[in-house]
């Protein structure tokens, strides 16, 4: 017995020893996985399998289906305003926001509330994705929070960046024509930075429903600001620089503004489709409304006489709405960094819409009229010069 013990003992070492370096391996692999989903490099933060349970810090995300080439897509937050509408729906916005712009979102709400959106036959959505690891002034529990305190916010779980804006712009458009294809007649699509009159966009679709109800209903339906033959950036230096690799011609086709555009169910959901068959490009508005849309045959309807891309017409619109009662002679435009903005454009602007405005008379246009101090930033180099600028 005794000798039988005594072989049996070096088996039993070996056991112990395999054991042991297998708990090793493990725990360092999974370590590792931890540290990768921490790095910096957000092009492999992009192909990340799903964080288990225990590691998520929302523990219950919302499977999905793939969108495009993310085969593990899921949303990490997910909306149903589409589904608790109490009566069909107008339009559902769909509006692009950087996680971390919660300012901007709680300046929205109070430009026009979740409550007054409803009596106008309209809801709005945030599309967000994934917190970045340089992100350090908001954090997933924040989000949250808000999103259990409004409801009104859609991620998903690829990383916040501009060259992922295809991947939010997609997801938006899939969830309006999947959620709300029962509920909601348009879609308004519009970035978070934009100031818009929501009140001249519902009169635009009611008018529309009656005016060209084939056109409302039908599977073509894209209007905006119309931008015809731009040339890609070429330039290193930019922040918009294409390469010929990225896309090779000369010129775009002519495409929708990503500020803000019209869309219907039928109309946004060949769109996605046509996109998940045809090569990913990362500048969203030229790629969706531009090269998937002329695959199509979507032709584009112009509204440019809508936009201005001044934040000082729209601070003097603002003022003139106040001062005299006119009416803005734009309808959508950037807010300049200003996140109070449309809040002050829009609970002054509503007054039109109940026909307390006037015309601007002769010679009173924004482009003659308009003093407003200049938003954008000063260099940080250089003298100072002051001279007359004619805004356009």
């Amino acid at each position: 017995m005794r000798m039988r013990g005594r072989r049996l003992l070096p088996i039993i070492l070996s056991l112990l020893l395999i054991v042991l370096l297998s708990l090793c391996y493990f725990s360092g692999h999974l370590r590792d996985l931890k540290e990768l989903r921490n790095s910096p490099d957000e092009e492999f933060l992009l192909h990340l399998p799903p964080e288990t349970e225990e590691d998520s810090p929302n523990p219950h995300p919302q499977a999905a289906n793939p969108l495009l080439n993310l085969t593990d897509f899921q949303y990490l937050l997910h909306s149903n305003v589409c589904r608790k509408a109490e009566r069909e729906l107008l339009a559902i916005l769909i509006v692009t926001s950087y996680s971390g712009h919660d300012a901007l979102r709680a300046a929205h709400r109070q430009a026009i509330p979740r409550s007054k959106l409803a009596e106008m036959g309209l809801q709005r959505v945030f599309l967000l994705a994934a917190l970045p690891p340089r992100e350090h002034f908001i954090n997933q529990e924040q989000l949250a929070s808000e999103q259990k305190r409004f409801g009104d916010l859609l991620q998903g779980n690829f990383i916040e960046d501009y060259r992922n804006l295809s991947y939010k712009h997609v997801m938006g458009l899939k969830w309006a024509s999947q959620e709300c294809k029962n509920q909601a007649k348009f879609i308004i699509k519009l970035d978070d930075d934009i100031i818009y009159d929501v009140f001249h966009l519902r009169r635009y679709l009611e008018a529309l429903e009656v005016g060209q109800p084939g056109l409302a209903t039908s599977s073509t339906l894209l209007s905006g600001y119309v931008l015809d033959s731009k040339p890609p950036i070429r330039l290193r230096a930019n922040k918009w620089y294409v390469s010929k690799q990225e896309y090779p011609h000369a010129l775009y086709p002519a495409y929708l503004s990503g500020w803000l555009y019209v869309t219907n169910v039928p109309t946004a959901k060949r769109i996605v489709a046509e996109a998940e068959r045809v090569p990913l490009f990362w500048i969203d508005d030229t790629w969706l409304t531009g090269v998937v849309r002329t695959r199509l045959g979507i032709p584009l309807e112009r509204h440019n006489d809508w936009f201005s891309a001044n934040a000082e017409f729209i601070d003097c619109c603002v003022r003139d709405l106040k001062q005299h009662g006119y009416e803005c002679e734009y309808s959508v435009g950037p807010n300049g960094g200003d996140d109070r903005l449309l809040v002050e454009f829009l609970h002054n602007v509503e007054k039109c819409y109940f026909d307390e405005c006037v015309k601007r008379p002769a010679g009173k246009s924004l482009k003659e009229t308009c003093v407003a101090a200049a938003k954008s930033r000063a260099p940080e180099h250089g003298l100072a010069e002051i001279k007359p600028l004619r805004l356009r």
